[in-house]
């Protein structure tokens, strides 16, 4: 049950997004009159996926690698630390994963060039200026939005290490944060194609009317 109830978990927070409206000067609704609200700016909590851990990770592993090449005792001092089990290795990760998190989202979606295509598009934030106050805007949004998904990701990698550390069981190493998120992304990768592919056949079942024929 609580394997079940951790995986739901990681199958939401990795496929939860914030959904901010858009508005098309374009379009205009028969009702109103004025602009029809017809789209959504997708923006996902997890959208740097498995980067983060792994930049984590690796830095992590950084002082042991020159420790090894070097031998320098400041090295192999911090590399103890900075192992699993060490005294700064729970508190570095997590920095290291929110700074990541937040480097590799903006790096992925930049406010500035987000807030240009829309100006180019004809789309608008509803009570939102065009330009720099939309792309002020989307940047406080990817702001909240990175320290939720740093939460996520830091609990993410950190959770295996402190039940390991409270229950001196090291059974829960093969449960590391990125391999768990790999799993649970193919997982639902597979069945998002999958349902694609199902609704593709019943559409492929559907005898459509000649027009031509019908015309006679």
């Amino acid at each position: 049950c609580h394997s079940f109830s951790w995986f739901l978990g990681l199958s939401m927070s990795r496929e939860a997004e914030r959904k901010i409206p858009l508005n098309y000067a374009s379009r205009y609704g028969s009702r109103t009159g004025g602009p029809q609200r017809s789209a959504y700016l997708p923006f996902k909590v997890n959208s740097s996926g498995v980067m983060p851990i792994i930049f984590s990770t690796s830095s992590l592993a950084l002082p042991a690698t020159l420790a090894r090449f070097t031998g320098l005792d400041f090295l192999k001092k911090a590399a103890i630390a900075l192992t699993p089990g060490g005294s700064f290795y729970l508190p570095t990760n997590v920095l290291l994963i929110a700074f990541f998190n937040y480097y590799y989202t903006f790096l992925q979606l930049d406010p500035d060039e987000l807030s240009e295509q829309l100006k180019r598009t004809g789309a608008s934030i509803p009570l939102v200026r065009p330009g720099k106050n939309t792309a002020a805007f989307i940047k406080t949004v990817l702001s909240r939005i990175s320290v939720l998904g740093s939460a996520f990701l830091a609990v993410l990698a950190a959770g295996p290490s402190v039940v390991e550390q409270i229950s001196h069981l090291t059974a829960f190493r093969g449960f590391a944060g990125t391999s768990v998120l790999i799993l649970v992304g193919c997982a639902t990768d597979t069945a998002r194609k999958v349902q694609t592919e199902i609704i593709s056949q019943k559409y492929k079942d559907i005898e459509f009317y000649d027009v031509k024929s019908s015309d006679k």
